[in-house]
This record gives C-alpha cells, sequence and structure tokens, in this order.
C-alpha cells in the first residue's frame, strides 16, 4: 500500500479574507416551527359563516319545532325576505313581527343566540337562503314532502 504524502499549504493559501461588516451574512433558520392548520371538523356542505365565525349546523332542537319557530322555513321558502320581514305583529298568531320571527328562525337553525343577534343586522339574504337549504335537508323535509305527495298519488289512483 502506498501512502500519499499532503502538500502543507503555504502562507498565501492559510491567509483567508475574513467578512467585513457590511457583508451579508447567511440566514440562520429559525427554530419556530409554521402552523399547520387543522382539520376541517363536521361537514363542510352544513357549515355558514356568520360575523368572521363559522357554524356548522345541525337538525333542528324540538324545542324551536314545538313553539313553532322551525315552521318559519316555509314562509322563508315562498316568500321574499322583504316581504317576510315587513310583516305585522300579530302576523304568525303571537305578537312577533316579521322581524322577530326571522330573527328567532335564525337562533333557531343555529341554536346560538348570542351569535345570531351580535350579527342580525349583517346577515344576509344570501345567508339566509343557505341556511334554508341546509335546514331543510338536515331535518329531511323535502324528503318527507316528496312521500307524502307520492302516497297521495298512490291513494288517489287507488280511487
Amino acid at each position: 500500500m502506498a501512502t500519499t504524502k499532503k502538500e502543507i499549504p503555504n502562507a498565501e493559501q492559510r491567509d483567508k479574507e475574513l467578512p467585513e461588516v457590511g457583508m451579508e451574512t447567511k440566514k440562520v433558520p429559525s427554530a419556530e416551527t409554521k402552523k399547520k392548520p387543522k382539520p376541517h371538523v363536521g361537514n363542510p356542505e352544513n357549515c355558514v359563516v356568520i360575523g368572521e365565525t363559522e357554524i356548522e349546523i345541525k337538525p333542528t332542537k324540538l324545542k324551536y319545532q314545538r313553539n313553532r319557530t322551525a315552521a318559519l322555513y316555509r314562509l322563508l321558502d315562498m316568500y321574499p325576505l322583504t316581504d317576510i320581514l315587513a310583516m305585522e305583529t300579530g302576523s304568525f298568531g303571537d305578537d312577533r313581527d316579521g322581524d322577530k320571527a326571522v330573527m328567532d328562525w335564525l337562533i333557531a337553525v343555529t341554536d346560538n343566540e348570542e351569535l345570531i343577534v351580535e350579527h342580525y343586522d349583517e346577515i344576509d339574504t344570501g345567508t339566509v337562503e343557505k341556511l334554508l337549504e341546509i335546514f331543510k335537508r338536515l331535518n329531511k323535509i323535502e324528503e318527507k314532502e316528496a312521500k307524502l305527495k307520492n302516497a297521495e298519488r298512490e291513494r288517489k289512483g287507488a280511487a
């Protein structure tokens, strides 16, 4: 085995120029890790943004159905929102006017009174329509109405 001798550097090779104070230096990567966003919770097609809060709409609680608040969906489905908001006190068989009835319905759908009261004036017609669509889907309203119509057709056909 042959050994090779390394050359000893001369003085010219050993003297390296030091960086000046004004020269750029390489950035050292920070020890901080980037925050990874949390995965979406719930079904995104049932989510709505109210204010800056994203909420997931769930099937409507019985307490809102028992006090007839949830039934306002029928009017929202048939009439423009502006007409419903203009309804007078007593139009719903109680002391509510159209504005109060819509607010109550939004509270029933979201089950979040504080959020609705805080952002009521900022909610637009598009959001109300999206809430109506989600409400009907989650509570299986269109599905049950279709079954009822089919049963009625069958009954009339048999007669």
